[in-house]
């Protein structure tokens, strides 16, 4: 079963809008555009333990090889080769598809195709990259005309709070507990061999969620001061700075943890919500161990970056009014036809859309016709 259907016409305009609004955002901070292969090894996906070999697309003419889920691993594997001798830090940006499956059942799997547009920054000599990745995300955002009402906040959590909460269950119920909270599962959690006040503290935080620096001061009263919450505190309040610039807001979650096993420090969604229904319009992070992996003589093992999806997008942007003519070019004798391709040009370099219909017509009926057909708000007759 399949989940690639053709593209609307309108939507193959509005995703390149999308992509060329955002390419020109990713343009002005310094990023450079890369391509990587549509096609990974399932070695690179397996060995580096960033997808359920389940959920690839295989090629079946050749059982090694898969279409990408995803497109980090692509650019930090292509960083560690044809980009080695590359001054860091990289700045890359990428647009293109990915595939997923997903099982429907036993016997059946659905298979998607999804458009995507994102940046990495692999490689920057400072404690804070996520400053750079979040602000460029909300400016990217916000260069997309976004329809009335869509409140956008970010959810953000870092595997390090998780750690913290994690670390005294490491001899006791660790995978379980982990599994318990990222699924939001209070049942599975009551039936642990743990101590009650410690389920009490658990489940509690399930439902700890809200503005970053009153949710570390509510973790700090719970396990103490620590260097991890203290550095947290200083990112989220100049992060707290640039969203109110942009008017988004800010909401920390210790329990939230990606789909992918990609990340290791910050993770983020950007959402947007117009009151009944939620959209995740981007999701990032860091991916220090995945850079390690691949270039393990780097200077520096930092990477964050994020990816948007455009699909999503699409459906909340604006419908665009052009200001410009869209003109019906349109002549009764042949021999006008080389009048005509002059006076195309013409119009074209006066900024308006010119169809010219290479057909002699002396029908105003039929013409009329033609020019609702073509989408044209008038007929301009060669003569």
């Amino acid at each position: 079963m399949s989940d690639i259907k053709e593209i609307k016409l309108v939507d193959v305009k509005n995703n390149s809008n999308i992509i060329n609004n955002l390419n020109s955002i990713y343009k002005l901070w310094g990023y450079e555009e890369v391509s990587p292969s549509f096609i990974n090894t399932l070695q690179t996906i397996k060995g580096r333990g960033v997808i359920d070999e389940n959920q690839v697309v295989g090629i079946v003419s050749n059982n090694s090889l898969c279409l990408r889920p995803e497109m980090t691993t692509s650019i930090v594997k292509l960083s560690s080769t044809r980009l080695i001798n590359k001054k860091r830090p990289i700045r890359l940006f990428t647009n293109g598809m990915v595939f997923d499956k997903k099982q429907n059942n036993k016997n059946s799997f659905k298979l998607q195709e999804k458009l995507q547009s994102g940046i990495e920054l692999i490689g920057y000599d400072t404690k804070y990259p996520e400053i750079e990745v979040i602000n460029i995300l909300f400016d990217s955002i916000d260069n997309i005309n976004l329809k009335d009402g869509c409140n956008l906040f970010l959810l953000v959590s870092t595997t390090k709070i998780m750690d913290l909460i994690l670390n005294k269950y490491k001899n006791n119920n660790f995978e379980e507990i982990k599994k318990s909270l990222v699924n939001f599962d209070q049942d599975n959690l009551s039936k642990l061999g743990i101590d009650e006040d410690d389920k009490y503290i658990l489940k509690d935080l399930l439902f700890t969620r809200g503005e970053p620096i009153a949710i570390l001061k509510k973790l700090k009263t719970i396990y103490g001061t620590s260097k991890t919450l203290d550095d947290l505190n200083f990112l989220f309040e100049t992060l707290s700075k640039i969203s109110n610039k942009y008017g988004v807001k800010l909401q920390l979650d210790p329990t939230f943890q990606p789909h992918l096993n990609l990340y290791e420090g910050i993770v983020f969604q950007l959402i947007g919500d117009n009151g009944k229904n939620k959209s995740v319009i981007a999701k990032g992070g860091r991916y220090d161990e995945l850079v390690r992996s691949f270039s393990p003589n780097e200077k520096i093992f930092n990477g964050i970056g994020f990816t948007i999806s455009v699909d999503i997008l699409r459906n909340l942007i604006k419908e665009e009014k052009t200001d410009k003519k869209r003109i019906l070019l349109m002549f009764k004798d042949s021999y006008l036809l080389e009048k005509g391709m002059n006076e195309q040009k013409e119009q074209q370099k006066r900024g308006n859309i010119a169809v010219l219909h290479l057909n002699p017509c002396d029908d105003l009926a039929k013409a009329n016709q033609i020019m609702k057909e073509n989408n044209c708000s008038e007929i301009l007759w060669v003569k």
